[in-house]
C-alpha cells in the first residue's frame, strides 16, 4: 500500500536532513505505529506520506503509483490524515457540512451521500451535533469532526497524527470503536502516537523513529517491552510491559492477557 524508499528530507535552509535514507514499507490492510521523541521527524514523515512535502531524495509509492506524479485529487481518494489539531482541518460551520465535504468530490450520488455521512454521524456519536458549529463542540467532539470525515469517506489508507489526544475516556472508548471498524474493513493505518499503552492495544508493528531513520521495527513485543524505548531515547515503556518485565511475565497485550499469565505464573 505504502512504501518509503531510501527517503531523504531537510526544510528549507537547514544544514542537516531531519529525516535521512530512510525505507518503511507497510502492506494492504497492515497497522503500523510510528513512536520517537519530540523532533524525531515523525510528523514530518506522515506529511511526505500525504504527499504535503516533497523528498529531496528516495521515492514514495501509494499502491503501486508514483506519489509525487499522483494529482491531489487522486491522492485524496486513497488517503485520509488526521492532523494533531482538529482545528486545522475543520473548515465548515456545520458538523454535517464538514463530513459531507470530502464525498462531494466523490460522483456520488445525494442519496448516497446522505446514507455515508448518517453513517458516519452515528458511528462517530455526532448525530446529536449534526447541526452544530463544530468550534462550539469540545475537544474530544471537535476531533471526533475530523474522525467522521475519513469515516465517511472510508480511504485505503490513513494517516493518524497522535489520534488519542484530547479523549477523555469515554471519548476515547469511541474512537477506538471506529478503530476496530475501519480495522475490520481491512484499511491500512500509519500512526504517531506517545501514547503507548495505546499503541501495544492496538497495533501489531511498531517502527521506533531516532536521529531522522527507524532504528527498530517489530512487533509491540520486541520495540516496546524494555524500561526505556530502546534506546536512544526517555520514553517510558507501556504500563503492562513495565509491569511484566518488573514480575517476569512473557508480554501480553491486553489487560485479559497479562491476567491470564499472572494466573498461570501463580498456579
Amino acid at each position: 500500500m505504502l512504501t518509503l524508499n531510501s527517503l531523504s528530507f531537510r526544510w528549507p535552509k537547514a544544514e542537516s536532513y531531519c529525516l535521512k535514507d530512510l525505507s518503511l514499507h507497510l502492506a494492504a490492510g497492515e497497522r503500523v505505529a510510528l513512536v520517537g521523541d519530540n523532533g524525531a521527524g515523525k510528523s514530518t514523515l506522515l506529511r511526505l506520506a500525504a504527499g504535503l512535502l516533497t523528498p529531496e531524495k528516495g521515492s514514495i509509492t501509494l499502491a503501486g503509483n508514483n506519489l509525487s506524479k499522483m494529482k491531489a485529487r487522486q491522492r485524496a481518494g486513497q488517503i485520509g490524515i488526521l492532523f494533531q489539531e482538529a482545528e486545522k482541518q475543520i473548515f465548515h460551520s456545520r458538523v454535517k457540512d464538514e463530513i459531507t465535504f470530502g464525498l462531494l468530490h466523490q460522483g456520488l450520488s445525494k442519496e448516497e451521500i446522505d446514507r455515508q455521512a448518517v453513517q458516519a454521524l452515528e458511528l462517530c456519536q455526532l448525530t446529536d451535533v449534526a447541526d452544530s458549529h463544530p468550534l462550539d463542540l469540545h475537544a474530544g467532539q471537535r476531533r471526533m469532526v475530523a474522525v467522521a470525515c475519513l469515516a465517511a469517506r472510508q480511504p485505503q489508507l490513513l494517516l493518524l497524527d497522535e489520534p488519542s489526544r484530547d479523549f477523555d475516556a469515554y471519548w476515547l472508548d469511541v474512537f477506538e470503536n471506529w478503530l476496530a471498524v475501519v480495522q475490520s474493513q481491512g484499511t491500512a493505518i500509519l500512526t504517531i502516537s506517545h501514547d503507548l499503552d495505546f499503541v501495544a492495544r492496538h497495533f501489531a508493528r511498531v517502527a521506533h523513529l531516532s536521529g531522522g531513520t527507524i532504528v527498530n521495527d517489530g512487533p509491540p513485543s520486541q520495540v516496546l517491552s524494555t524500561t526505556e524505548l530502546q534506546q536512544p531515547g526517555d520514553l517510558p515503556s507501556p504500563t503492562l510491559s513495565s509491569l511484566n518485565k518488573a514480575l517476569g511475565v512473557d508480554y501480553p497485550q491486553t489487560v485479559e492477557g497479562w491476567r491470564d499469565a499472572w494466573i498461570n505464573r501463580l498456579a
